[in-house]
């Protein structure tokens, strides 16, 4: 029943990454889209835990059969796509979760795109960046499961993208697909939405700073970040949460298995902001060890040390390399409002590996240069250096001037501190 979207995905993930142009793109994205299509066809299916899989199917299959649904908004959006599969293709889950890895293996084009305008002097292509999206183990399981990631994950990532060739080249003509875009994203993930409007001010406020001859200094950037950051909480609590609702919503999401910091209610919108931070890490890094109590807790924790090297990683490229101030500035604002506004309402490490995949790849994007690093000693500890040998040397120079900024960086701080 599922040969023939897996036929037709294949088909589809040829001629674009055909017209991509990038070999190894092309080699190892149909790799990694058959192991999606075996995940969502055996393994999916086998999991005793559902997810919400089963809403999405119900409004599917109402959608095909041309009758009214009830559902929430963000169900009824995503669920409406999946009717569309279901009128083209067989009407079960595993037709979805055979075309969501279809969009898993194409979020890498706007990701290599965007390590390209953030690190402009970054040689070559990043086929490290590249294969920590394609195959980072558990966001390319929860990626083959039957939900809105996928499609929420791929448009994200084109919606900045689009963002950053808009802002570095000036044509206004690509806010034509940007708009629909962003409606789109704005239905299946209202709260990713509103992020990225708030990182696209702080984008926009740098390059008016820049046209002015105003210093973008650090001390600028802070305030900018600070009012940004206020302005980004009344976004969150005009547009989605009331205080009342952000509190039902919070104790919904303090359930089952893998809750943490439960029995928390906010009184006020400045304790909302006060408690932010530390939601925030908790977001984005926990389970921690005591957290520990199942198999399924073990499994996301194996994620913890690697998102904890990236953000290392991402924090050591943004210190020591040469950056587009205004990309940086986007991606970073992006990443810093979006794991508040999640912290802030997430209470459950289950739901949080879900809802962070597109954070985790924003540090694999910040992390570019430290990755490629990464990447050239496999090189040669495997014996394969590009065909180029001047390419190689340029990387390797590179790799060896990253250290350098380093070293000096840690040289300075420790000259200060004395």
């Amino acid at each position: 029943m599922v040969v023939y979207p897996v036929a037709v995905g294949l088909l589809l993930l040829v001629f674009i990454s055909s017209y991509y142009g990038d070999r190894v793109y092309q080699v190892a994205a149909a790799i990694a889209f058959a192991g999606h299509a075996f995940v969502s066809v055996i393994l999916v299916p086998t999991v005793p835990y559902n997810w919400d899989i089963g809403q999405f199917h119900q409004v599917a299959l109402g959608i095909e059969a041309g009758e009214l649904v009830s559902a929430s908004s963000t169900v009824t959006s995503f669920g409406t796509v999946q009717g569309l599969f279901y009128i083209l293709f067989p009407s079960q889950p595993e037709t979805m979760g055979v075309f969501n890895g279809l969009f898993a293996v194409l979020v890498v084009i706007p990701v290599m795109f965007l390590c390209d305008r953030l690190y402009p002097n970054l040689n070559g292509p990043q086929h490290g960046v590249m294969t920590i999206v394609l195959f980072l183990p558990l966001p390319f399981f929860l990626l083959s499961v039957p939900m809105r990631d996928a499609l929420s994950v791929l448009m994200f990532f084109s919606i900045l993208a689009l963002a950053v060739q808009i802002l570095s080249t000036r044509n206004v003509f690509l806010v034509l697909p940007l708009i629909p875009l962003w409606g789109m994203l704005f239905l299946f993930r209202p709260e990713l939405a509103l992020v990225f409007l708030v990182g696209i001010m702080a984008a926009i406020g740098v390059e008016i700073m820049r046209a002015v001859d105003l210093d973008i200094s650090l001390p600028a950037m802070t305030a900018g970040l600070g009012v940004l950051g206020v302005l980004g909480v009344s976004l969150f609590a005009e547009f989605i949460y009331s205080l009342e609702r952000a509190n039902a919503e919070l104790a919904y999401r303090a359930s089952g298995g893998a809750v943490y910091l439960d029995g928390m209610q906010y009184s006020s919108w400045f304790e909302f902001i006060l408690v932010a931070p530390t939601r925030a890490l908790y977001f984005q890094f926990a389970p921690f060890p005591l957290h520990v109590e199942q198999v399924f807790h073990l499994l996301t924790f194996t994620m913890t040390p690697v998102v904890i090297l990236l953000f290392v990683s991402a924090a050591r490229s943004l210190y020591g390399v040469e950056y587009n101030e205004t990309v940086a500035v986007l991606l970073v604002v992006v990443y810093l409002a979006g794991i508040s506004g999640y912290g802030l309402i997430n209470s459950n490490f289950g739901t949080n590996v879900r809802h962070r995949i597109v954070f985790d790849f924003l540090l694999v994007v910040m992390a570019a240069p430290v990755v490629k690093r990464w990447e050239l000693r496999v090189r040669e500890w495997l014996g394969i250096v590009p065909s180029d040998g001047s390419e190689h040397d340029e990387q390797q120079r590179e790799a060896e001037k990253l250290d350098r900024h380093v070293y000096a960086g840690r040289q300075h701080a420790n000259e200060t501190e004395e």
